[in-house]
């Protein structure tokens, strides 16, 4: 099977905006990692893991790691396809450290028409999609759990980049 070579260029381009984000830490999981694996190929940390239900993994509403044991999780193009990211959310906070990172980037909503054009399994099905976030409404997505330390769209402002930090409440360690 060929490989679609415009959605490999955005793979690589999110990964790009993500990198430069990611702590030099011990753990490292990425959600949505892909067959090939590449942020993890290129992550700084130690230990890399990844989800993706192309290798069999599926989330739904928990992730099988131990508790505030994670330095940085990913969520390239990710969060967009969940039927139930707040609890994906809840369970990044719950495996990040106290000074843990989460990176998601997604696609705007305005972005639908150019996906149409070079993905023929978002034709199929373009309920794959489940919701489109903007900085609003991903900052009440991430309510209570984190807070959005910086924003910015980049493939000519048709997806975006959050990076966010872990909302220490009291008694969180």
């Amino acid at each position: 099977m060929l490989k679609n070579p415009v959605k490999s260029l955005t793979r690589k381009i999110r990964a790009y905006q993500a990198l430069s984000f990611i702590p030099k830490g011990e753990v490292h999981v990425d959600i949505g990692c892909g067959l090939e694996k590449y942020l993890l190929s290129k992550s700084p940390c130690r230990i890399k893991i990844g989800f993706d239900k192309k290798i069999g993994n599926v989330l739904v509403d928990k992730i099988d790691i131990k508790d505030n044991s994670v330095d940085c999780v990913t969520m390239l193009a990710v969060i967009e396809h969940l039927e139930y990211p707040s609890q994906i959310i809840k369970e990044c906070f719950r495996i990040l450290k106290r000074d843990g990172v989460l990176i998601i980037t997604t696609p705007k909503a305005k972005s639908e028409w150019l996906i149409k054009l070079y993905s023929s399994e978002f034709r199929k099905n373009p309920a794959e999609h489940k919701q489109y976030y903007d900085y609003c409404s991903m900052q009440k997505l991430l309510n209570g759990y984190f807070s959005i330390l910086i924003y910015r769209g980049f493939l000519l402002g048709l997806n975006q980049l959050f990076v966010c930090n872990k909302i220490n409440h009291a008694g969180n360690a």
